[in-house]
């Protein structure tokens, strides 16, 4: 017997029983409509998650730190920072010399205990990547503004013995006038605490000009002075007794962004290939992934299992269909029909059942996810925006449903089909 012909069979005697083939179909549907929907909604949040993920720049920041006192960690040096800028997918590099000056003073104010932050000028002192952050921070935009210097300029490659002062510290000391401190002189004073019976070193002072102001958004805008990396060089050259601090001990941190999430990971790798211990959330994101993922196939797997219980009912149907047809497989056997001829003819029945319960299903599960999209877009529930899908079901989905649903129709059928061609031709033709 050919596939056609059992295939014609199939959806005539599917015909004959409309109520019992529209149950079972029913039944199969749903199940089908659930693991299209759940796929299709674990595949939404995954993409959002991701889009947003990609959206937060700090995600694209690789950091190196060399604040310690392990001798075995590798110096952050000029060839190497020059070495990671040229790397694949790199947007760029930051460098600093993290220092502290014991006293500041500026206009007759003083402040103590000031954190300062030395930049190698030759790259990027603020970041693409905390930019769009703060860019991004309607709130603090709205505050603080979106540049980061609100007052002078910026550091330039030329000026080295200038400084650029948080609006924080500003603040902090009594300064609101921001233009008035352009181009006047700071005085930075680094000094050892007195200790009895120990002699006293001369306290270095450096005065400098202030460059400009840098917006308290910004965290080179808090308690802190932004400086060349030779100024803050020289003031750990005066802490730790010794001269050439650069080249000696290197930078303290470096920061290397990369010009999309994609390229993080490759970046990662080729810096820990020069050494260095790194920093960054590409774990955080793998790990948000992975979670996604168990999400995306534990929804699947509710509607699978809705579908396994639908095919109950295929085995019943089949099971009916079989009884029902007793004497007409005694006549097929009669007129020499094989069992393997009889077993395919149910199971095509079942496979049949399958796909008419699957396509119902999917064109109910594609009308309900376009209305779910619908409703959350023009309800913006969810942060959920114009272009955004929640339920966003790939035609892969749908594929995989419709052959899985039909192969797990066929597998319930088998059980009915292998009795139906065990059937003794004369018993069945005797039944009544």
């Amino acid at each position: 017997m050919k596939l056609i012909d059992c295939l014609k069979m199939a959806f005539s005697d599917l015909n004959k029983r409309k109520l019992r083939t529209s149950l079972t179909c029913f039944g199969i549907a749903i199940g089908t409509l659930l693991v299209i929907i759940m796929g299709g909604l674990g595949q939404g949040i995954q993409t959002i998650s991701n889009d947003q993920i990609r959206q937060v720049d700090s995600f694209r920041t690789i950091s190196i730190n060399n604040s310690g006192n392990d001798t075995k960690i590798k110096k952050i040096d000029i060839d190497n920072l020059n070495k990671m800028k040229n790397i694949n997918g790199v947007s760029q590099v930051t460098a600093s010399i993290d220092t502290i000056a014991t006293e500041i003073t500026l206009q007759d104010k003083t402040a103590k205990k000031v954190d300062i932050n030395g930049n190698n000028l030759s790259f990027s002192i603020f970041t693409d990547g905390e930019k769009n952050q703060i860019k991004a921070d309607k709130k603090k935009v709205k505050k603080y503004g979106s540049d980061p210097i609100i007052a002078g300029e910026i550091l330039q490659q030329n000026n080295k013995d200038s400084i650029l002062i948080g609006q924080g510290l500003l603040d902090k000391i009594g300064i609101k006038d921001y233009k008035s401190v352009i181009g006047n002189v700071i005085e930075i004073k680094i000094s050892f605490p007195k200790i009895e019976g120990v002699p006293q070193k001369s306290p270095l002072i450096i005065k400098s000009k202030v460059a400009g102001v840098v917006n308290k958004a910004f965290t080179s805008g808090k308690n802190i002075i932004t400086t060349s990396d030779e100024l803050s060089a020289t003031i750990q050259d005066y802490y730790m007794n010794e001269t050439d601090y650069i080249n000696k001990k290197g930078y303290t941190n470096a920061q290397i962004e990369s010009k999309s999430m994609e390229d993080v990971s490759k970046i990662n790798d080729s810096i820990k290939k020069l050494g260095y211990t790194t920093q960054s959330s590409i774990s955080q994101v793998n790990q948000m992934n992975t979670m996604m993922t168990i999400v995306k196939a534990l929804l699947t797997a509710a509607g699978v299992i809705v579908l396994l219980v639908a095919s109950i009912g295929v085995i019943n149907t089949m099971s009916m269909a079989v009884h029902e047809k007793t004497k007409s497989i005694g006549i097929m056997k009669a007129q020499g029909a094989s069992r393997k001829n009889i077993r395919r003819m149910f199971v095509v029945q079942s496979g049949s059942l399958g796909f008419v319960g699957a396509a119902i299903g999917t064109i109910v599960a594609l009308i309900i996810g376009t209305i779910i999209n619908k409703i959350l877009i023009a309800n913006k529930i969810g942060g959920i925006e114009q272009g955004m899908k929640m339920v966003d079901i790939k035609v892969s989905t749908v594929i995989f449903t419709i052959v899985f649903t039909i192969i797990v129709a066929m597998i319930a059928g088998i059980i009915p089909a292998r009795k139906a061609a065990k059937l003794n031709p004369v018993d069945s033709l005797r039944f009544e």
